[in-house]
């Protein structure tokens, strides 16, 4: 049985503006659900620092012991308490985890948020977590990573683009139109439900 709510997934490269995207959500009163605050989640429960070591070590570990669907597993579980029919999913990195995903609500639309790496590599410096990257260098070793996971076959797979180059008013206008659409499918849906 499907669960009757519109997701809208959101992926991309670190620093592309998925947060900006998120934050924008919950402004609105949409619930977000982050894949990395999962990771960082169990990091913390396993008295693990944040660094970005241990968090690429923890997601490949997870991975390892509970399956590549050990960290969607968990958003579902905290889906369950959210009684709006709407809410976000900041973080998607597989395509395994979007079909997951897929399968399980009444709709799911994929938003590929994308921005140079240049772009990324300045809002990241910005943004001050102690697994952000200090040089391009890191940026570019994290993006493989990224890649290895899976990133790169679900970025192909995505139902709707978000630009976010410059400043970010364009990006958020953007979103905006992908909001009222998802609000008008579910609208739409329940009227012959």
């Amino acid at each position: 049985m499907r669960i009757d709510k519109v997701c809208i997934g959101l992926t991309g490269y670190p620093g592309a503006g998925k947060t900006l995207l998120a934050s924008e959500a919950l402004r609105r009163g949409i619930p977000v659900l982050n894949m990395g605050d999962v990771l960082r989640e169990e990091a913390l429960r396993r008295g693990l620092p944040p660094s970005r070591e241990n968090m690429a070590m923890l997601m490949w570990k997870l991975r390892i012991e509970e399956g590549p669907l050990a960290i969607a597993k968990r958003i579902l579980d905290k889906i369950g308490s959210i009684e709006q029919s709407l809410i976000v999913i900041d973080g998607l990195r597989t395509f395994d985890e979007m079909s997951f995903f897929r399968e399980r609500f009444k709709k799911f639309i994929l938003v590929v948020v994308i921005a140079s790496r240049e772009e990324r590599f300045k809002r990241l410096s910005k943004r001050g977590r102690s697994d952000d990257p200090k040089s391009i260098k890191d940026l570019e070793d994290r993006d493989r990573a990224e890649e290895a996971l899976g990133l790169t076959e679900l970025l192909k797979n995505g139902d709707k683009v978000v630009v976010n180059e410059g400043p970010p008013e364009k990006a958020l206008e953007e979103f905006e139109q992908i909001l009222k659409d998802a609000v008008r499918l579910d609208c739409w849906d329940n009227v012959f439900l």
